[in-house]
């Protein structure tokens, strides 16, 4: 089973939209032969000017990338995530680190 956890959602998405573009992405890259590589999903951020939901993942070797799907077309377009959404993300995981063992 795939894990579809990520550290940050942006909270204007529904848990199934995630999920569903989560499993597009990852349709995405095992076609384009990065499963040998692929190591941990970061985030999900929307931007609501373009209608585009944006999937931060990192590969084995921690290097940070984007896919970003538009919520009509699902058009797919693989580039970098923007450094507003990694610091967002790597809050979260701060945050999450940081809780006492009982409430992680």
């Amino acid at each position: 089973m795939k894990d579809y956890r990520l550290y940050y959602c942006d909270q204007r998405l529904e848990e199934a939209e995630v999920v569903e573009l989560l499993k597009l992405v990852w349709d995405e890259l095992y076609e384009l032969e990065f499963d040998a590589v692929f190591g941990t999903w970061r985030g999900a951020h929307f931007e609501p000017e373009t209608d585009t939901v944006h999937i931060t993942w990192e590969n084995m070797y921690s290097a940070p990338f984007m896919t970003s799907i538009h919520r009509v077309t699902r058009a797919i377009r693989n580039d970098y995530p923007r450094d507003e959404f990694l610091q967002l993300e790597q809050a979260e995981i701060e945050r999450i680190r940081n809780l006492p063992p009982k409430q992680k």
